[in-house]
């Protein structure tokens, strides 16, 4: 049993967007338009929810990141992007109950494109944090210190849901509860690795409502 949860915070890329499939090829694209040597999507993939400075130095040695997301930008904001199932509904559920709120390292410049598309409002979040709104990035703990003052609760009182083992370390490093959903690159094997109890692993968020209300 947690403490009851009183407010939610969701990751979005492969947590409610079903992003990397659609994208990765996006970057790919890009590398290969600049020059760069092509590297497999997996690869890509592991990537998302850091700075793109990491990305680039990692898998490119390219160190033009404006450049670099100028042409990616146009890329993805040119595919059409769609929620996972039932993740929609599960959000206008939680919200009746929750303060629900989103975090996420993802750019507003494809973010806020990306949510009008799926019709996802606003409306049912405190704050919507993109990459510009925090001085950090996961899985940098600090990435919720301004979410924390936001929301003036206890650290247990919250709940992190997200697709990454970055949003995993993060998360726990700020002392917030997480459970990590299998809709990304990260599978239950990995996620167990970093100490998630596998009853705090889910297929998708579809399960959340269920989970939550097993543990409240």
């Amino acid at each position: 049993m947690i403490q009851i949860i009183k407010a939610i915070i969701l990751d979005i890329d492969d947590t409610i967007i079903d992003y990397s499939k659609i994208v990765s090829h996006c970057y790919q694209q890009t590398a290969i338009e600049l020059g760069l040597k092509k590297v497999s999507r997996e690869r890509i993939s592991k990537y998302f929810g850091t700075p793109h400075s990491l990305m680039l130095n990692d898998l490119w040695n390219y160190k033009d990141e404006k450049k670099f997301e100028r042409i990616l930008f146009k890329k993805i904001n040119s595919k059409i992007v769609k929620p996972f199932p039932g993740a929609i509904d599960v959000i206008k559920k939680l919200y009746k109950k929750y303060v629900l709120a989103l975090l996420s390292s993802k750019n507003k410049k494809i973010m806020y494109p990306q949510l009008k598309q799926i019709n996802l409002s606003t409306k049912y979040f405190k704050f919507v944090y993109s990459k510009q709104d925090t001085k950090y990035n996961k899985p940098d703990p600090r990435v919720f210190s301004k979410p924390l003052k936001i929301l003036k609760l206890k650290s247990s009182e919250i709940l992190y849901v997200g697709d990454s083992k970055f949003d995993c370390i993060a998360a726990k490093k700020a002392k917030l509860n997480f459970v990590a959903v299998l809709t990304g690159h990260y599978s239950k094997k990995e996620f167990r690795k970093y100490k998630v109890k596998n009853d705090n692993i889910l297929k998708s968020l579809r399960d959340l409502p269920k989970w939550l209300d097993k543990n409240e």
